[in-house]
């Protein structure tokens, strides 16, 4: 008998929602390290053997390490969005609105903040490091300009908009700054705790990016469930998990291919096991 953590890959979902997210303000999870995970394609938890090999390379902690680092760089990093920006930015907004565009301001800060990066990373020393620095501090300065604005009008999601992504904006090169002092200290970090997990609750990875591992995954795996991120949960790999039938409390496992294992488990009994609350899987 074995708990489902030692699966060597466990598919957290095929897809993930694309577009807005009903009635959610915030884009970055905090249960799961304020990453953005709205737009990700497949998100996974690797354990042991993959797990290892996804640990041993350093540049899938850059995502990782900006989105932690910019709420360090915060405390030193407050200059004002710049006026000229607000006002380019808020006018060109509220035509989408007066076009029937529905502006949502966690989702249109994002994109019109990042248009920004290409520019800002193109003549930089470690282009990845920078876009990473970029794209995280829109990430989060939008985030906290949006989260409060949920049941507003149009002009208000914009004002609100162009003000995160202005400030970040102007916070830019702070950010960069204060971010490379400890970046690669960073990056070390979240290998070694990656590695150190990869026998146990292994780590989660999406789009082949680090996003946590240990024992943070359970609560990451339930708020992308109940945020509506991920359509559903299920297994790959060497083994298919799947409800025993009349909805008994345990799963069954058993090899891919196998006549009658085609199914896919409930997230909920899934996110059980991931928490460790005693579920047990069994061999046929």
């Amino acid at each position: 008998m074995r708990t489902i953590p030692a699966l060597s890959t466990l598919i957290l979902g095929a897809a993930l929602a694309a577009g807005p997210l009903a009635g959610m303000a915030r884009a970055g999870l905090p249960e799961c390290g304020n990453f953005r995970l709205e737009d990700a394609k497949r998100c996974e938890i690797r354990g042991k053997i993959s797990c290892t090999a996804s640990c041993s390379e350093l540049g899938v902690y850059k995502k990782a390490c900006a989105t932690k680092l910019h709420t360090v760089c915060r405390r030193n990093c407050t200059l004002s969005e710049q006026p000229t920006c607000t006002d380019s930015c808020t006018e060109s907004c509220s035509a989408d609105c007066s076009r029937g565009v529905n502006v949502i301001c966690s989702h249109n800060c994002y994109r019109e903040c990042v248009g920004s990066c290409d520019a800002k990373c193109a003549g930089a020393a470690n282009v990845a490091q920078c876009r990473a620095t970029c794209e995280a501090t829109c990430d989060g300065e939008c985030d906290i300009k949006c989260k409060p604005v949920v049941n507003a009008s149009c002009y208000q999601h914009c004002v609100e908009c162009c003000g995160g992504s202005c400030k970040a904006q102007a916070n830019m090169d702070c950010q960069t700054t204060c971010q490379d002092k400890t970046f690669e200290d960073c990056e070390h970090e979240f290998r070694a705790n990656c590695q150190a997990s990869c026998s146990g609750q292994g780590a989660l990875f999406c789009d082949g990016t680090y996003v946590l591992s240990g024992s943070d995954i359970p609560a990451c795996a339930k708020a992308i469930v109940e945020r509506g991120i991920a359509s559903n949960f299920n297994a790959q790999g060497a083994v298919m998990v799947k409800l025993d039938s009349g909805g008994k409390v345990g799963c069954r496992m058993a090899p891919l291919g196998v006549p009658g294992n085609e199914g896919s488990a409930s997230p909920l009994w899934l996110l059980a096991g991931l928490a460790g609350l005693g579920l047990r899987v069994r061999r046929p």
